[in-house]
């Protein structure tokens, strides 16, 4: 069952408007070690964010991208709430972007995989700008939930995530290209070592 508090939360796992690129704040809230290297990128700290006292939210991107623009970004989020449970998490995500069917044509979603008790969980989703209109940007993330702790002890749910997009008319490119790179791009994520994570 999700609280009403987790149900809130999920909000701000989203991906779409996740961006603030107007913040200056870069500082390293979850004690990570940078740079992210993911599939042979290297990422740098782009942006943080602790809007609330228990949810902390890192962006990284390649050296001299700008974020406005981005077409490849890696993720890592951390939700202090012990509570906090990856396989509804992962449900929840995958609920909403089925929902926005309704007004975007490009939203899908599905689960990848997830441990025998559903507190690692990877899923993939695709969702666009569109609102009924004609997309000028596609997104495709893979996001992974786990159960962990920090450093200090305190338990809660780590989210690490890729996301990539198109734009305009590169998006049927962006598509075809998403298509044959996503499971090796689930399977790296999968794969990845986690980051230990000690709070500021």
């Amino acid at each position: 069952m999700i609280t009403p508090y987790l149900s809130s939360i999920l909000s701000i796992f989203f991906a779409f408007g996740a961006l603030n690129s107007n913040c200056p704040q870069t500082q390293n809230l979850l004690g990570v070690r940078g740079p992210i290297v993911f599939e042979k990128t290297s990422y740098n700290l782009s942006w943080s964010s602790h809007p609330s006292a228990t949810y902390y939210k890192h962006e990284y991107l390649a050296k001299g991208v700008n974020p406005d623009q981005y077409k490849e970004m890696f993720m890592i989020e951390f939700l202090a709430d012990e509570e906090a449970s990856p396989k509804n998490m992962a449900l929840e995500k995958i609920g909403s972007t089925k929902d926005r069917k309704k007004i975007d044509p490009y939203a899908f979603a599905e689960g990848l995989k997830q441990d025998k008790i559903g507190n690692d969980v990877l899923i993939n989703f695709i969702q666009s700008d569109a609102n009924g209109k004609a997309a000028s940007v596609v997104e495709w993330n893979t996001y992974r939930y786990i159960k962990t702790t920090t450093k200090e002890g305190k338990k809660g749910l780590l989210l690490l995530a890729i996301s990539r997009r198109g734009y305009g008319k590169s998006i049927p490119a962006f598509l075809s290209k998403i298509k044959s790179q996503k499971s090796t791009t689930a399977a790296a994520l999968a794969m990845f070592k986690l980051p230990e994570i000690s709070l500021k």
